[in-house]
C-alpha cells in the first residue's frame, strides 16, 4: 500500500485558522420522539443516536488549540441496538447497517418505509412450506398409484424412495428458513430492549427515581420481610 502524500495545512491570514482536507470533528447526539424508520431494523424508533462528521478548522489562542466544526460531510443514524452493536464490535464482520440522512452532496435524504423484514422471512417461510407439501404430495400420488396400479415391485420400490426424499428434503429446507426467521425474531428482541431500556433510564434520569421494580442479582440472599414499626405487637 502506497504513503500517501503529506500537505502542510493552509493558514487564513485574516483570521490565522488552519484548514486542510483531512481535519475533521465527529459529533454523535441522541434524538428522541418521532418514531422513525431505520435501516434493516423492524421497529419505529423513539431514541436514536445521530453520528455527524464535518469539516474542522483549528484556530491557536491563548496557548491552546481551538477546533471549530464546519460544513457537514455525512450525518448518519442508527437505533440504539445498531449503535451498541457498532461500539461493540469493532473491526468484526462486515459492518452494522445505518441509516445516512444526509451527504456532502444531498442535505436531506427521503425517508425509508416501514417495511419489516420479519414479513420477507414469513413469506419466505411459507414458500418453503408449500413448495415441500407440493413434492410430498406428488410423490405419495406416485406412491399410491403404483400400488394401486400393481405396477410392481420395481416402481413401488422406486415410487417410495421419491417419497423419502422428498421427506427429508423438506426437512433441511424448512429448517434453514425457520433458522432465518429466529434470527430475525431475535434481532427484533434486541432492538426492542434496548429501546425499552433507553426510556428506563431517561425517565429515572428526568425524574430522580429509582425504577419501581429492581431484580435481585442472581444468587443474592432473599431479602428480609418488612421492619414493624415502633410499639406494634409481635410474634411471641
Amino acid at each position: 500500500m502506497s504513503r500517501r502524500p503529506a500537505q502542510e495545512p493552509a493558514i487564513d491570514a485574516e483570521s490565522g485558522d488552519e484548514s486542510h482536507p483531512a481535519f475533521g470533528v465527529a459529533v454523535v447526539t441522541r434524538r428522541s420522539g418521532g418514531g422513525r424508520s431505520l435501516f434493516q431494523s423492524d421497529l419505529l424508533h423513539n431514541e436514536t443516536v445521530s453520528l455527524s462528521v464535518r469539516q474542522a478548522r483549528r484556530n491557536r489562542d491563548l496557548n491552546h488549540d481551538w477546533v471549530h466544526p464546519g460544513r457537514e460531510l455525512v450525518e448518519i443514524e442508527m437505533s440504539l441496538a445498531q449503535w451498541g452493536s457498532l461500539v461493540s464490535s469493532m473491526g468484526l464482520g462486515s459492518g452494522v447497517p445505518v441509516t445516512i440522512r444526509s451527504t456532502e452532496c444531498n442535505a436531506s435524504l427521503p425517508e425509508i418505509p416501514h417495511q419489516p423484514r420479519t414479513a420477507e422471512n414469513l413469506r419466505e417461510v411459507r414458500e418453503v412450506t408449500d413448495r415441500m407439501y407440493a413434492r410430498v404430495k406428488t410423490a405419495t400420488a406416485a406412491l399410491h398409484a403404483a400400488i394401486h396400479n400393481k405396477k410392481g415391485v420395481k416402481a413401488t420400490k422406486e415410487a417410495l424412495n421419491v417419497l423419502e426424499n422428498a421427506v427429508a428434503r423438506a426437512g433441511s429446507d424448512t429448517q434453514f428458513t425457520v433458522d432465518s426467521l429466529v434470527e430475525a425474531g431475535e434481532q427484533v428482541v434486541a432492538q426492542a430492549r434496548a429501546d425499552i431500556e433507553a426510556h428506563v433510564l431517561e425517565f429515572v434520569r428526568l425524574t430522580r427515581d429509582d425504577p419501581s421494580i429492581e431484580a435481585p442479582p442472581f444468587g443474592a440472599p432473599a431479602l428480609p420481610g418488612p421492619v414493624p414499626s415502633p410499639g406494634a405487637p409481635t410474634d411471641a
